[in-house]
């Protein structure tokens, strides 16, 4: 069967990306907001539709969560040089037979192959794939793999871009875990790194998509999948840093985590 399936993380912009242009004074006009170079297209080899439709709805929670734009395609046959454009392929060793060589550019395009047979999976190193799983993969473990595939479909992240100098500084929405207000501009925290640009909070919070991000308070705005417990008063995130939490946020935040883990109990 073959078909194409449209990936957005929802709430973002597709392909042109929501700016505005800002000039001060003499200076040189320069994009302000969210950027995407173009969908990353995925390409699905399996014959089994309980895996195509399983990493159907993984990419799509993936997406959701790292704010990259997919264009997934899935077909029963082994690929083909109609792939030649795609920037990842996910090739089930289990249902789809070889058909002669898989001709793959390393330096364009990702491939992953999934297998329970070791035989299999040995035989696709030729082919020099970025990464292997097993049937029974989760969203972590397609996370990691994705993570080995990154070059290849890095074009579809959806990004910062703030005036920097005399060109734009984009910054991977993917990679933030929090935005916090400082005057007239913000910090976001990468985890290890944070970055200093010249946005106000709620300019902000209208280009950011929802979810994966919320309003926490008057000063910051956090990605849900960073969080980690919640209590009347503050935000944990993973790694044991804690945000405060406005009151009026409460409801809101409260809310939309329930919805990002599925309607599990945050508070």
């Amino acid at each position: 069967m073959n078909g194409v399936l449209r990936l957005k993380a929802s709430g973002g912009p597709a392909l042109s990306g929501n700016c505005r242009r800002e000039r001060r004074g003499n200076a040189e006009e320069k994009v302000l907001g969210l950027v995407c170079v173009g969908a990353a297209r995925v390409v699905i080899c399996t014959a089994s539709e309980a895996l195509a439709e399983r990493l159907r709805s993984l990419l799509l929670r993936w997406s959701n969560c790292e704010c990259v734009v997919l264009s997934v395609e899935q077909t029963d046959r082994f690929p083909s040089p109609e792939t030649a454009d795609a920037h990842l392929v996910v090739l089930d060793m289990d249902t789809v037979e070889p058909a002669g060589s898989l001709q793959l550019s390393r330096g364009t395009l990702g491939l992953i192959v999934i297998s329970k047979d070791a035989g299999r999976a040995i035989y696709s190193y030729r082919w020099h794939p970025a990464a292997f799983l097993k049937p029974g993969f989760d969203l972590r473990r397609l996370s990691g793999a994705l993570a080995a595939c990154e070059r290849y479909w890095a074009c579809g992240r959806q990004c910062v871009a703030s005036p920097y100098r005399r060109r734009p500084f984009l910054l991977p929405l993917g990679r933030i875990r929090y935005a916090e207000a400082s005057a007239h501009y913000c910090l976001f925290n990468q985890g290890k790194r944070e970055v200093k640009l010249r946005f106000s909070i709620n300019e902000l919070e209208a280009l950011l998509p929802r979810p994966p991000f919320a309003r926490c308070h008057r000063s910051y705005i956090v990605h849900l999948d960073a969080v980690e417990s919640l209590s009347y008063t503050a935000v944990t995130l993973r790694g044991g840093t804690v945000l405060p939490l406005g009151r009026t946020y409460i409801g809101p935040l409260r809310a939309s985590l329930q919805a990002w883990r599925g309607g599990e109990s945050v508070l």
